[in-house]
């Protein structure tokens, strides 16, 4: 079981240090939501390269900064998603070692799934929304993702690998109940 126990730390590790990289990551999108946004509305200037903007001479800086906004919104949501999966995850890796099928891992793979649901929607959503700015500019910015089998894939298998854990959870309140 030595073995085990270092899988388990190994992975908490690398789960809490993924968390914190996300943090990073929101902050950085935070400020540049921020310097967009600002930018977009006229507060500041942003000291942009001609040669940066040679594609895109006959749109309105406000509307790339407003694209580039939108851009680090849907950033931020979807990395706020995947913080609080990481964090769901490294509570279900705490439980491992003991015994792993209770009803909190159950409800935690749940929520799992609807966070992998809403991570679908937002990365639509922000594809929808920068597809509705000028060619020029959506050709240019990346705000989502693409639906993908794999992510449908991962979806159902989170929801199913959930009812299994429930039934563990159940299975094991049975037997304790009949010794």
């Amino acid at each position: 079981m030595p073995k085990a126990h270092h899988l388990f730390a190994a992975t908490g590790w690398t789960l809490n240090a993924a968390m914190l990289v996300s943090l990073f990551l929101i902050g950085v999108l935070m400020l540049a939501f921020g310097a967009c946004a600002l930018a977009a509305a006229g507060f500041i200037h942003l000291p942009i390269p001609v040669q940066d903007m040679k594609d895109l001479q006959d749109i309105p800086l406000q509307l790339i900064l407003l694209a580039g906004a939108t851009a680090c919104a849907s950033g931020v949501f979807l990395l706020a998603l995947l913080t609080l999966m990481l964090l769901m995850t490294a509570r279900i890796v705490k439980t491992a070692e003991a015994d792993p099928f209770i009803e909190d891992n159950a409800r935690r793979l749940m929520q799992i799934g609807w966070l992998l649901v809403a991570m679908q929607i937002v990365g639509l959503t922000a594809d929808m929304i920068i597809s509705m700015f000028p060619k020029a500019v959506s050709d240019h910015v990346q705000a989502g993702f693409d639906l993908s089998p794999v992510g449908i894939l991962a979806v159902l298998l989170i929801f199913v690998l959930a009812q299994i854990f429930r039934r563990g959870a159940q299975m094991r309140a049975e037997l304790e109940g009949t010794v």
